[in-house]
């Protein structure tokens, strides 16, 4: 009986963010092993490659509107034995980058892939912000109509978790107008072109925010920080409200457990009669 052909490995490899001295020791072995590179930007990851003078590699175009055709042809290399690795423009693939369509599709079809951690910009805010990082949701890029924004943020508006937003120099201030009016003056962080010469942490309430901006565009790749609410839970529900909830937390793709522990930090009640009325979904 003939032998089954192992699988190629696609290695998700994380990049810098911004200082090209942030690439790991295994990232540079990596990118040196493996024999196709699919990235988000080419220009990009040739500058990478000369940087740690790592030989020609064979290199193809993987981004957000790639057809599934790409990821055919990328699974077809891992299925004839090659070793991929996937980089984007700069960070973790998949945090708000290309990445989740060829994951899922490995993961679907059995297909050997693993991660090469590194740079995060989410995570260097959220830590650079002082905010409690026990507990923290990154939420990413919000809408950029003003009315489903400001759904979206009434939606986090009551979660307990620090929360970390991705935002366009030319709309944050935007951003931060429409934070203030649902959220009133909470406590925020910016960070800008983190690990970059010109990084830079802007810390204070909106209202003290807003005031910088109205002073100054802001330039680079930016990162809201924003503390999660700790103001009074709410002590008047029903249980089908608490009942309803829970459907609505679970929906969105959070376990039982967690969406009870956001409920249990949003309304006044005991863990009992949350416990009990979570049996009955």
């Amino acid at each position: 009986m003939e032998e089954q052909k192992k699988s190629g490995t696609l290695f998700v490899c994380a990049t810098p963010i911004g200082n090209m001295e942030d690439a790991s020791f295994r990232l540079i072995s990596t990118l040196g092993k493996v024999d196709v590179i699919a990235a988000e930007d080419t220009r990009t990851a040739r500058k990478l490659l000369d940087r740690y003078q790592i030989g020609r590699k064979k290199l193809i175009s993987y981004h957000d509107f790639s057809s599934q055709d790409k990821i055919m042809a990328i699974a077809g290399y891992l299925q004839r034995g090659t070793d991929v690795a996937l980089i984007t423009e700069s960070g973790m693939p998949a945090i708000q980058d290309p990445g989740y369509k060829l994951i899922r599709y490995c993961i679907e079809h059995n297909l050997n892939l693993t991660v090469i951690p590194g740079p995060n910009a989410a995570l260097s805010a959220l830590i650079l912000s002082g905010f409690a990082p026990d507990s923290f949701l990154f939420v990413g890029f919000v809408p950029k109509a003003k009315a489903k924004r400001k759904s979206k943020l009434q939606q986090l508006k009551r979660l307990p978790f620090t929360l970390i937003f991705y935002e366009s120099p030319h709309r944050v201030a935007d951003f931060l107008k429409d934070l203030y009016q649902v959220y009133g003056d909470r406590k925020v962080c910016i960070a800008r072109e983190l690990t970059k010469v010109y990084e830079e942490t802007i810390r204070g309430k909106v209202s003290e925010v807003l005031s910088v901006l109205e002073r100054r565009q802001l330039k680079g790749e930016i990162v809201v920080v924003a503390e999660g609410c700790s103001g009074e839970t709410i002590k008047n529900f029903t249980d089908q409200e608490i009942r309803q909830r829970l459907v609505d937390l679970m929906s969105e793709g959070l376990s039982k457990k967690a969406a009870m522990k956001i409920i249990r930090g949003q309304y006044d009640i005991d863990r009992q009669t949350l416990y009990n009325i979570s049996t009955k979904i």
